[in-house]
Parts: C-alpha cells; structure tokens; sequence
C-alpha cells in the first residue's frame, strides 16, 4: 500500500438508523446481558450406573438365545432356569417387536424435520424396556 492512502472507513449508519438500534437492543434487554464469559465449572465427580438394558428388540434375542445355548450347551447349575429365561426373553422381545409404537408426529421447525413421541402406552413400555426410542 502506497504511503499516504487511506483505506476507506465503514460508512457511518445514518443517526435515526442508529437510535432506532440502540432503542431496540435497549428494549432487548441487552445491558441485562453479562459483559464477559462466567468462568467455567469443574465437573463434578458423579457415580453413575450403566444402562444395562438392551437397545431394541433384536438385542435381546441375542441375550436370550446366548441364555438359552449357556443353559442347554454347559448344563451348568441351575440350567434349566438359564434356558427358561431364554425363552422368556425371547418372546418379550417379539411382542415389543410387533407392539413397537409407530406414532411418531413430524413436524418441521426451524429447518429441521422432528419426530415428536405420541405418549401412548406403547411407547412408554417399549422405552421402560429399551435404551433407545422405537426405530421407524
């Protein structure tokens, strides 16, 4: 750049422009804002158990049928009761399959598609049993 030149400035806003702005950011509430980052928190130290539940259906025909195959396979203690509740798994997790709540609402909001739960009984036991949400 050659001495002597100047880059030219930002243009000033006009003043009625400039007070309508600052009446606006003064009724916004922006002097209730903070003036500077609040400094951050430490994590606290927090025990927290894993979800050990399955996350769908197919999940927990895999844990019924390992019951099942432990039960029948190793003939451990108590074998019969391991290939029991190997069935029982099983067949919880084909009624949940087919009871799975299909009632997702989509709605779009603020350029996003989103699935709001329905509420209904279904849906409330499917997530009692399951992680995650019911899959569409």
């Amino acid at each position: 750049m050659e001495p002597g030149v100047r880059m030219p400035e930002e243009p000033e806003l006009p003043e009625r422009i400039r007070r309508d702005l600052e009446e606006a950011l003064r009724d916004g509430g922006v002097d209730k804002l903070p003036h500077r980052s609040s400094p951050r928190r430490r994590a606290s130290f927090r025990l927290s158990f894993p979800d050990l539940r399955p996350a769908n259906p197919g999940q927990l025909v895999l844990i019924g049928v390992a019951l099942f195959l432990i039960g029948y396979l190793l003939k451990l203690p108590y074998w019969p009761q391991f290939m029991f509740v190997g069935m029982i798994c099983v067949g919880i997790a084909a009624v949940s399959h087919f009871v799975q709540p299909q009632g997702y609402q989509q709605k779009y909001w603020r350029g996003h598609w989103l699935e709001v739960p329905s509420g209904t009984w279904q849906e409330r036991l499917y997530r009692l049993l399951y992680r995650s949400g019911p899959r569409r």
